[in-house]
């Protein structure tokens, strides 16, 4: 499947700065606020905790003192880190997107989990920055994540056809 690299994402320059000058008050705590996505993820919708057979079986209460879920955690702010700083660059944030989906090819993650966790890194978004969270970045952080979702949810497709973790 050919994918346009040039419209991977349509973001104005002004959803580019309220992107990066959210997500710089949202990584001040990379910890907390990737914890309060996990969890608000589970609570969409429950059956994502069933993927994570590391933690699965362990209480929502009880995560955060897990390594394993703390682990998992860091690699999901991470990953919205290093997608924020790739805004400028259509062809990695293809290659990003894709990637993502690839990786949780081997979990089986169902291709709608992309949706649930779109809707909770927006709860994290409102929760962190109070009365900062307008409309405006509700819009910039939606057409990212829905780009991200679409893309994402083909990286799994593509893994899912090759049949390779």
């Amino acid at each position: 499947m050919s994918t346009d690299r040039s419209a991977v994402v349509s973001l104005t320059e002004g959803e580019k700065a309220t992107i990066r000058r959210t997500w710089a008050v949202a990584s001040r705590d990379m910890m907390g606020n990737g914890a309060n996505i996990l969890l608000k993820m589970f609570e969409i919708n429950p059956d994502t905790k069933k993927v994570f057979a590391k933690f699965r079986n362990i209480p929502d209460n009880q995560l955060q003192s897990t390594p394993r879920f703390r682990a998992h955690v860091t690699r999901v702010m991470a990953s919205i880190g290093t997608v924020v700083n790739s805004l400028d660059d259509q062809e990695v944030l293809l290659d990003l997107f894709k990637d993502i989906g690839k990786k949780h090819y081997p979990a089986r993650v169902p291709t709608e989990y992309f949706d649930v966790i779109a809707g909770a890194i927006l709860c994290m978004l409102q929760q962190c920055l109070g009365t900062g969270y307008t409309a405006e970045v509700d819009s910039a952080w939606t057409k990212l994540y829905g780009s991200l979702g679409r893309h994402a949810k083909d990286g799994l497709r593509e893994a899912a056809a090759m049949g390779t973790p």
